[in-house]
């Protein structure tokens, strides 16, 4: 007997499902990881072979996508995955521009910018390129653009650059990923992305998940969130039996929440388990406001949580109620104490694991802007957004061994992610750091992110490769720069300076003296000031 529909079963924890994996949906992201390997992998054989065969064009030109009778079963199903998930999932990283189709390809959002229109779009722009829009000496052509795209897109576009100088190509990019990398669970998502409009019950299915029981009770409170345990009312409703009445008092309708809650045989156990704080709302809420209500973490070390006991109360008050049915309870002289003590047997079960798999310890130490050595000069680069993407900054301040101020920077980007920005900090601070004529630099950010992909570097089809190939083509100069990571606290003038770049214009501003706003920033830098964080021992 089915007690629920497989579609919604087959729902992510956080849609109100068990996130059990559809296989058609799956064979379909499987088959697509292929036709995306097809268009990218250039050198293998078996990828030559297939395009000649079947003449591969390019991603713009749908006449080889049409379906010919001749065409090989496995190749039907490669155009299907093509077709449903690489062609819906694909977005551009810019290199040079000339491959992008301004308008209609996805780039810069995740919808053409057509999507975005505010007017008629003039004649042929499905043939526009992003070069086409690109002047090298003053960038984008906003005149040619501003008319037809709302604001927030003109400033998303001054977050990016061209790259007309390296020969950078523009490159396939998935966007369902953050990375850039196609992968089957990203190709999966989106091709069983559900829009249909519907209550979001996230945050109600993240506490029945997250409540630490055992997972059968979990799987228990999950059915009576979707209210499709076999009560009488229900078995009534798919004409099991005749009677919605309760069997076991007699006394009304055997609904979920009179099971579990307001039927005499269990009702005298909550009221001597219920905490005095909850108990004067408890008895008078609807069920999925009681589930959601109770199911709330509370912080306990040496008592057994509430949402605990609460949840074992409610998985044997259903057992009880089936042992009364079919006759199979055992006498419970205390049915109270029972509860009690199963639920502390939990906790303490939890927290013996817990402090098994606890993670690293930390301590706490004084983390303070420390100078450079010798002949070094170090630069300190940020990046803020206020949203993600947002408005977004940057700012940089490059002293010398001394804590002396050499020159800042700060820069209002426009509209983008606190990555790109925390990237541009780190290219316009190795601009100054250069004209400067430093020789020896130690770059430092509190983004780890940034940090790796400063290190080890990222892949062509990363949405940021573009301005992590600049940044790289600068520290590979005729100098030194050495990268690394430090916490917010030893960064502070730099996060002040971007923060107070979002009261500029959009542009970049050199500071050759120290701006009052973040004097107080700097001097405490000076005086060796530090700050309390607890980290990893």
């Amino acid at each position: 007997m089915h007690l629920l529909a497989w579609q919604r079963v087959c729902r992510p924890k956080g849609d109100g499902g068990l996130g059990i994996v559809a296989s058609a949906e799956m064979n379909t992201s499987l088959v697509a990881k292929v036709g995306w390997r097809l268009l990218h992998d250039e050198t293998s054989l078996w990828a030559q072979v297939v395009r000649h065969k079947y003449k591969v064009g390019d991603v713009h030109d749908s006449s080889w996508l049409r379906v010919k009778s001749n065409w090989s079963v496995v190749w039907k199903s490669m155009i299907t995955g093509l077709r449903e998930v690489v062609f819906q999932g694909q977005s551009w990283v810019a290199g040079d521009g000339r491959r992008i189709c301004f308008w209609t390809d996805k780039w810069l959002t995740d919808q053409p910018l057509e999507a975005f229109a505010v007017s008629e779009l003039p004649a042929n722009y499905e043939l526009c390129t992003a070069r086409d829009l690109w002047s090298h000496e003053t960038g984008w052509r906003f005149d040619h653009i501003a008319p037809y795209v709302p604001e927030n897109i003109c400033l998303e576009l001054r977050a990016i650059v061209l790259d007309c100088d390296t020969g950078a190509k523009d490159r396939l990019s998935w966007s369902a990923s953050a990375d850039g990398q196609f992968s089957v669970k990203s190709a999966f998502s989106l091709l069983t992305n559900d829009a249909t409009p519907r209550p979001d019950m996230e945050v109600f299915f993240r506490r029945v998940w997250k409540i630490r029981v055992p997972e059968r009770v979990k799987v228990f409170l999950w059915l009576v969130s979707h209210q499709v345990i076999m009560t009488n009312v229900e078995r009534k409703r798919r004409h099991l039996c005749d009677s919605e009445v309760c069997s076991v008092c007699r006394g009304g309708f055997e609904t979920i929440i009179h099971v579990l809650r307001d039927c005499p045989s269990i009702l005298g156990i909550w009221n001597r388990i219920v905490p005095a704080l909850v108990r004067r709302d408890f008895f008078f809420k609807s069920l999925l406001e009681w589930l959601f209500d109770n199911l709330q973490e509370d912080p306990a070390d040496n008592v057994t949580p509430w949402t605990i006991t609460f949840a074992m109360a409610c998985w044997w008050a259903w057992k009880w109620r089936c042992g009364n049915v079919f006759g199979e309870n055992r006498r419970c002289p205390d049915r109270v104490q029972f509860i009690k003590d199963f639920a502390r047997e939990v906790w303490t079960a939890n927290k013996r694991v817990a402090n098994q798999s606890s993670g690293a310890a930390r301590e706490e130490r004084q983390i303070g802007w420390l100078p450079p050595p010798g002949d070094w000069f170090k630069l300190n680069t940020d990046g803020a957004s206020r949203g993600n993407p947002g408005l977004a900054t940057a700012g940089g301040v490059l002293r010398d061994a001394e804590g002396r101020w050499c020159r800042g920077f700060i820069l209002n980007i426009g509209r983008c992610s606190a990555p790109l920005a925390e990237l541009w900090g780190v290219y316009y601070g190795l601009v100054m750091a250069w004209e400067q004529r430093c020789l020896r630099v130690e770059l430092e950010v509190d983004s780890e992110l940034v940090v790796g992909f400063l290190q080890t570097g990222i892949s062509d089809t990363h949405p940021l490769f573009f301005l992590v190939r600049l940044c790289h083509g600068l520290i590979a100069k005729d100098w030194l720069v050495r990268v690394s990571h430090v916490y917010r606290e030893a960064n502070c003038l730099a996060d002040g300076l971007a923060n107070y770049a979002f009261s500029f214009p959009l542009g970049f501003s050199y500071f050759d003296v120290v701006p009052f706003e973040v004097a107080s920033l700097f001097e405490a830098d000076v005086l060796g000031s530090t700050r309390p964080r607890r980290v990893r021992m």
